[in-house]
């Protein structure tokens, strides 16, 4: 038997009941309102449901509102089947929305690492994730934080060289306000790329302190060979020529 749904009341019911199978205790601490007020809004009591509550449930589980066009989807079968196709159009995507990941993140770190000369001092270079996912650092470069199911990257744009710079870490490390990264990027007035080991801290360190953690420049970094790229070169010559 085809399950019928005339209004936005009854998409809302199946959705909550049948679909996601959740708990009303749930809902109303997700909403942040009684267990009591929660029924009313699902049982549509004293006509409390509104549109601010369908797409407040949209953003929490991710749906788009417009399943709640019972025009479109005017039975369970089609509300099960375009939610089921978008779970697996989801699954191609790389990248996800975390909120309780970019709330953490959001806000000033300071990046540690060795700098790829043989002078200078480590790098401490203070950067800045914005609401937007934007992100900018002391020096003008400027880039994007990309979240991923277990890691994310940050991708910046050099501001001299126009180089880009990626910066990779585990999202469970986040948490700990010190973690580490891995970075791959080419060296300043050299077309050579670089791999870096650091980590970024909520707090400035002392470089001194920040000199320990790291440990010896020789474990934390890796300049590829100029003659790996002359070999690459040669080869390509005599079989793609």
């Amino acid at each position: 038997m085809i399950g019928l749904l005339a209004t936005k009341e009854e998409t809302l019911k199946f959705l909550i009941k049948n679909y996601f199978r959740l708990s009303q205790k749930k809902l109303a601490e997700e909403f942040e309102v009684t267990e009591a007020e929660m029924s009313k809004i699902i049982n549509n009591h004293e006509k409390k449901l509104k549109n601010i509550h369908l797409l407040g449930f949209c953003y929490l589980q991710n749906i788009p509102y417009e399943i709640f066009n019972t025009k479109k989807f005017n039975t369970e079968e089609k509300v099960v089947s375009f939610l089921d196709n978008l779970k697996k159009d989801k699954k191609k995507e790389i990248f996800c929305k975390d909120e309780v990941l970019f709330n953490n993140l959001v806000g000033v770190w300071y990046a540690y690492f060795y700098p790829g000369s043989s002078f200078g001092e480590i790098y401490s270079i203070k950067t800045t994730i914005h609401d937007d996912h934007s992100i900018s650092d002391e020096n003008g470069n400027y880039g994007q934080l990309l979240i991923g199911e277990l890691q994310s990257v940050i991708i910046k744009k050099a501001r001299n060289s126009k180089n880009f710079i990626s910066i990779l870490f585990d999202n469970a490390d986040v948490a700990f306000e010190l973690f580490h990264f891995s970075m791959l990027s080419k060296r300043n007035h050299v077309k050579r790329e670089m791999c870096n080991f650091g980590f970024f801290s909520r707090t400035k360190i002392n470089l001194e302190v920040a000199e320990k953690i790291l440990g010896e420049k020789r474990n934390v970094q890796l300049k590829m060979d100029c003659d790996f790229k002359e070999r690459v070169a040669e080869y390509a010559e005599i079989y793609f020529e």
